[in-house]
């Protein structure tokens, strides 16, 4: 015999660890110990004790009424928290019973203590005065207001005096639904008696059914106070409501290790239930006691108690086994099955039968056909699930034939239908990244009947997610198991899907100058390679989709995309922006945009040309290129001008040439001008002539000019210089210099 009661174990453990009161106390339900008969046997009365009381006592039967009993139940201890009583003749505070409890017909979860040995539920009493008289003719039930009230638990309620020794405690054990207010008096001497006349006695209230327990293990008689008067019992709403053990009315009497039981004895929940269920078969055998039972071989029974507890349908279980012995066989069907696939199972009862012997196989308890030799085995076939049994004779000796049986449950293996979708939620700054995940559900289960099923969801981490319909993601990605079980959580089948919180938010892009190369007005441009680098800003290029557009309503609509190269026509364009997530097309930015500016090139107003005299002769000069400045750009203070020795450098705008520079070539050299816009960056490439020129050497006339002085003898007179220009030019051409 095993208990199960419907308890959390982690609960069990922590009141093991931190009550110091446990105690085996009597169980709601206790099926007896297991019990062996002979297989010739008519039958066999369970031992079922309910409440300790071999007896029907179900949870929620009604109070209005109540019978004595006398069950045989483990003595709980008398420590416990004390009640506030340390004074004679009063009442404790309200203290907490720590669970409903139902008395004549009301329900309660407070109580109080009296000093003399009460326990009340009127809470108007705590902290009060406990009266001790009490009248020999006083008999319950009775009330004068002062010493017999109203909801009252008389037991036993005589005059003791906790001020001079021993103490009141009380503790409440066990877990739901089968807890018990334990309440003890531990030696409390009586009143003016004192040492030598100490009382030990308890009162306990079970949950559930409502039953009351008075133990008295040392109850003596102080025949010098009160005519040494007791009384024992309860009291409900009225005088009509009592309930009083035989002997113990008011009275002088004495009690050592006297137990008594209040049961309530009005009607029954009708949704409460007793139930004894063959574990072979499924079958109910007995819904009252005494419980008769008669199983041919050794069977299994579970006595079972459905009740409603707190508005929860609750069960609790005891099990019991009847071992029938003599004759017969063993026959070994396995163990149970609960299987996932729908292969068909085959049974075997032919490994221990004796030649010759007959089966019979059954589908929960119905015959599945007359008895065979031939039918060793049975195919049990999907989804045929339920309890399979054999009953195996042997021709040698019918009386007690050999059989097993063996539950077979084919459960249901869930499918992934279809995958689940990834979802997105675009971060806008405002809306929060929060998931419903269960929009997967329909999807992941397809026509699969959703009540079949257990659906549970677990994070990157594979914890469990409690709000799968609210769940928050943690970052920007996270990978989502979305598990299908079975009912009883043996079958599953899992699958991932992806959720994303990501933004859509372009870079912004300057303004851009191309630069009309050939003068026609138009320039082409590679949108994409020129600036698709700035509009991701550092993103990742595979998670957008960029398109250009030449206005906003397109670029907002994704219509009319510009193609790649596009031809921008002077003066200039504007270029919209739509920069989308690839995850979500309803995510996008269209905010950025741009100006495409086509700028003519530089006009260069002269043909420049530089000339140096050759103070050597030796055809190589210094040039001061700036000098050609002016005739280049005409004064135009937007244009600079760089020289270089190449086309191509000037083209680039690499490896200028410093200044003054020295000709290359003898006599006559090449430079190339860049003459760029300081506005747009445009710029033409024009070379430059350098010319060296040999300087003149004059030839010194060999005689000096000498003439008369004229009419007017004063010392001077007019020459002609030119008579010595053949002389002065000596082998130069007078056609190219001049003197």
């Amino acid at each position: 015999m095993k208990n199960l009661y419907p308890k959390s174990f982690l609960g069990l453990l922590l009141l093991l660890l931190f009550s110091s009161n446990i105690y085996a106390q009597c169980p709601t339900l206790d099926a007896g110990p297991d019990l062996t008969i002979d297989c010739t046997a008519p039958g066999v009365e369970l031992q079922i004790l309910i409440d300790g009381l071999p007896e029907l006592i179900l949870p929620n039967n009604g109070t209005s009424s109540y019978r004595i009993g006398e069950p045989t139940c483990p003595m709980p201890a008398l420590t416990g928290t004390p009640t506030g009583i340390s004074i004679d003749d009063s009442y404790s505070p309200a203290l907490p019973l720590g669970f409903d409890f139902e008395y004549f017909g009301n329900t309660y979860n407070q109580f109080v203590v009296g000093a003399n040995g009460k326990v009340t539920f009127d809470t108007t009493l705590a902290g009060g005065f406990d009266n001790w008289g009490i009248g020999a003719a006083e008999l319950l039930p009775f009330w004068d207001g002062s010493s017999f009230e109203f909801n009252m638990i008389y037991g036993a309620y005589h005059d003791i005096h906790p001020g001079i020794g021993g103490s009141i405690n009380y503790f409440v054990a066990g877990t739901a639904p089968e807890r018990a207010l334990v309440v003890s008096y531990d030696a409390v001497p009586h009143f003016s008696c004192g040492v030598g006349t100490e009382t030990t006695q308890q009162i306990i209230l079970y949950e559930s059914t409502n039953v009351i327990q008075v133990n008295l293990i040392n109850k003596p008689v102080c025949a010098a106070w009160n005519g040494g008067l007791a009384v024992l019992g309860i009291q409900g709403n009225d005088l009509t409501e009592f309930a009083v053990p035989p002997g113990r009315n008011t009275g002088v009497w004495t009690a050592v290790d006297e137990t008594w039981f209040f049961i309530p004895d009005g009607p029954s929940d009708p949704n409460t239930t007793f139930e004894v269920i063959n574990q072979t078969t499924g079958m109910v055998e007995a819904t009252t006691l005494p419980a008769f039972v008669n199983p041919g071989v050794t069977t299994t029974y579970t006595v079972r108690i459905t009740f409603d507890y707190g508005g929860v349908p609750t069960i609790i279980e005891d099990e019991v086994t009847v071992i029938v012995t003599g004759g017969g066989f063993p026959v070994d069907l396995g163990p149970d099955i609960d299987t996932c696939d729908s292969n068909d199972i085959i049974l075997d009862a032919s490994a221990s039968a004796p030649p010759l012997s007959t089966y019979e196989w059954f589908y929960n308890a119905v015959s599945q056909g007359p008895p065979s030799t031939i039918a060793t085995t049975f195919t049990v076939t999907s989804p045929n699930s339920g309890t399979y049994s054999v009953e195996v004779i042997d021709p040698a000796d019918p009386t007690c034939p050999g059989s097993d049986s063996v539950v077979i449950n084919f459960l249901i293996q869930p499918v992934i239908d279809a995958p689940p979708i990834d979802l997105f939620i675009c971060d806008d700054g405002t809306t929060p990244g929060t998931f419903d995940l269960t929009v997967n559900e329909p999807i992941v289960l397809g026509p699969q009947n959703p009540a079949d099923f257990n659906i549970f969801y677990f994070d990157s981490a594979l914890n469990p997610i409690a709000t799968p319909a609210a769940y928050n993601i943690m970052g920007t990605n996270e990978t989502i198991t979305i598990r299908i079980e079975d009912l009883t959580g043996n079958c599953f089948v899992e699958a991932t899907f992806e959720i994303n919180y990501s933004a859509a938010i372009a870079g912004p892009v300057p303004d851009q100058n191309l630069c009309d190369e050939d003068g026609s007005g138009d320039e082409v441009i590679d949108l994409s390679a020129e600036f698709d680098i700035v509009v991701l800003n550092g993103q990742v290029p595979s998670d957008f989709t960029i398109t250009y557009h030449a206005s906003q309503a397109d670029a907002d609509n994704d219509v009319n995309a510009l193609p790649t190269p596009h031809t921008v026509v002077a003066p200039s364009q504007q270029i919209f922006i739509r920069f989308e997530n690839n995850l979500d097309p309803t995510c996008f930015d269209t905010t950025q945009s741009f100006t495409i500016f086509v700028n003519p090139l530089p006009v260069v107003t002269g043909a420049p040309s530089l000339v140096v005299c050759d103070e050597d002769n030796d055809g190589f000069a210094a040039f001061d290129l700036t000098m050609a400045d002016m005739d280049i750009t005409g004064g135009d203070p937007d244009l600079v001008v760089t020289y270089h020795g190449t086309m191509l450098d000037a083209e680039n705008g690499v490896l200028p040439l410093p200044n003054p520079y020295f000709n290359d070539d003898i006599y006559v050299d090449f430079v190339w001008a860049r003459v760029e816009s300081i506005t747009t960056g445009c710029f033409t490439v024009v070379f430059v002539t350098l010319t060296v020129r040999d300087s003149p050497v004059a030839t010194v006339p060999a005689e000096p000019l000498r003439l008369c002085d004229d009419n007017v003898p004063d010392g001077f007179t007019f020459f002609d210089l030119t008579v010595v220009a053949p002389e002065v030019l000596g082998s130069l051409s007078a056609t190219e210099y001049d003197l």
